[in-house]
């Protein structure tokens, strides 16, 4: 017996399901040894795909003005940084380090955003926020079933 969905049948369905993996991304922005005070490094421990940091570069752009957010007073730029996740799948939540830093309020001072244009997602921080961001990419690429190897 089969039962169709949206003009699938449930063999279809089963074959195309895809569990979640998370890899994490870090933009190191505080080690001391950097020359470039615009610039961070990407980290991607465990990349299924190897990132090659040199080729993840920030760019300074223009903050977007909101009435909101008094913190942002003084800050006309922010540092974005693009951290090599595909753009269709979301990001888990964005943990700053050190924790205790005063200076960096999330949605305030730092953040993430995807940008349309490139497709790719962004970790981002303005003054006077410094340092390291990490969040994980959801990458639905595992099989529900893995097929028999064939003798």
């Amino acid at each position: 017996m089969y039962v169709l969905i949206n003009g699938q049948d449930e063999n279809e369905i089963l074959r195309s399901f895809r569990w979640a993996r998370w890899e994490e991304r870090t933009i190191d922005c505080t080690t001391s040894h950097r020359k470039e005070l615009d610039q961070c490094t990407l980290i991607a421990r465990n990349a299924k795909i190897f990132r090659d940091p040199s080729k993840y570069k920030c760019r300074r752009e223009e903050m977007p003005a909101t009435n909101w957010n008094t913190l942002l007073r003084n800050s006309t730029t922010r540092l974005a940084c693009p951290i090599g996740c595909e753009s269709d799948f979301n990001l888990s939540v964005i943990v700053k380090s050190p924790q205790n830093n005063p200076l960096c309020q999330k949605y305030y001072t730092y953040g993430k955003y995807r940008d349309q244009k490139d497709g790719d997602w962004y970790l981002w921080l303005t003054e006077p926020c410094r340092t390291n961001l990490t969040t994980w990419c959801r990458f639905k690429d595992i099989p529900l079933f893995t097929p028999k190897l064939q003798h």
